[in-house]
């Protein structure tokens, strides 16, 4: 049987219990902030990193990975297994993809693959633990790259901000651009579908986005999985979580908190529902 070690970065939110349960190795982005250089969650907390982007008059830079970075993971993957599977944030969203595929190149094309989530979070998450159990099953590198790609396709992000501001002055807007000019007069829900930011709809009301949020999450379709995210927002993101569970009373509603290079993006006060649509 085939050994295969599964990567991915850090903006899969993964838990740390989860991430250290499958084995999953998790190579961390990079936030330029003030002519200081962190480690996503490792050189600073989220706690610590929300708090500080609510008051600080600077935005921070989030970079991708170095090239050696991934490229001294992969190595150290390959110490202990046979082949490796790197599931990484959307292209669209970053250059982590290109530069963990230019790190394989370099590594070890022929025992290594890089997977395009086309997401982000916990949807990308999703896809890192989903990798992991088919590794355990015994499934070749062809085979767990080809359900993954097959099931990038079921994930969806829905995400309503507090404001545009940060995506704005991010420069990360793309299609939501249609939603500027109301930055303070309304609630954007967007949407993350296919690796692209699209806006959905704009609510006057914390309480009716929150409550527009879990309908467009139902108007959806089926689904096999649900995850509530936040940025800084615990309470709105436990109000979305019971009305979740109100619709969906068999299905478990998970829980995670949005890191600082997503948080950068989106801003504090973020509420997401990751989505995996049923078959």
């Amino acid at each position: 049987m085939t050994s295969i070690g599964v990567v991915t970065d850090s903006t899969a939110d993964l838990q740390p219990a989860v991430q250290e349960r499958l084995g999953v190795a998790v190579v961390p982005l990079i936030i330029n902030w003030d002519g200081k250089t962190y480690r996503d969650k490792i050189d600073l907390t989220q706690a610590e990193f929300y708090r500080r982007l609510r008051t600080s008059k600077t935005l921070p830079r989030t970079g991708a990975p170095s090239l050696a970075a991934f490229e001294a993971v992969f190595r150290e993957q390959l110490k202990r297994h046979d082949a490796v599977v790197s599931v990484n944030l959307a292209a669209r969203l970053s250059g982590t993809y290109e530069v963990a595929r230019r790190a394989a190149e370099s590594v070890d094309p022929q025992h290594i693959a890089v997977v395009e989530s086309g997401s982000v979070s916990v949807c990308l998450g999703w896809l890192a633990e989903i990798a992991a159990d088919l590794a355990r099953q015994g499934l070749a590198l062809a085979e767990i790259v080809e359900r993954l790609e097959k099931l990038r396709g079921r994930v969806r992000i829905l995400a309503l901000l507090e404001t545009l501001e940060f995506l704005q002055r991010g420069g990360r807007i793309g299609r939501a651009a249609a939603l500027a000019g109301t930055l303070l007069s309304v609630k954007p829900i967007l949407s993350v579908k296919h690796g692209e930011v699209s806006p959905l709809e704009r609510v006057r009301t914390m309480n009716g986005a929150l409550r527009r949020l879990v309908e467009l999450v139902v108007a959806q379709g089926p689904v096999e999985r649900l995850g509530v995210i936040d940025a800084d927002a615990a309470a709105s993101a436990t109000e979305v979580e019971k009305q979740l569970r109100e619709r969906y009373p068999d299905l478990t509603v998970e829980r995670g908190e949005l890191g600082p290079v997503v948080g950068t993006h989106g801003g504090p006060g973020v509420v997401g529902v990751g989505i995996l649509l049923a078959r």
